[in-house]
């Protein structure tokens, strides 16, 4: 289930890699608590929770490189 500290490590992985594709936008734009809701909404779409901060990361990855000005 998402949970905070999840949606602090995708924060953390886009400033890490906040010169890598299109990350500054999740580092710029989304603060911790949009990060947590947009996880939440995700496991209610899909009926899947997120076990791991991979999972979440890997959501992150996806909607930007899908709509990189998503925000």
């Amino acid at each position: 289930m998402a949970n905070m500290a999840m949606a602090q490590a995708v924060l953390e992985h886009a400033h890490q890699f906040y010169d890598v594709g299109s990350w500054y936008v999740v580092a710029e734009c989304w603060d911790v608590f949009s990060v947590l809701e947009e996880l939440d909404q995700q496991e209610e779409r899909t009926n899947t929770r997120f076990e791991l901060d991979d999972g979440a990361i890997s959501h992150f990855a996806q909607i930007i490189a899908i709509d990189p000005t998503l925000h």
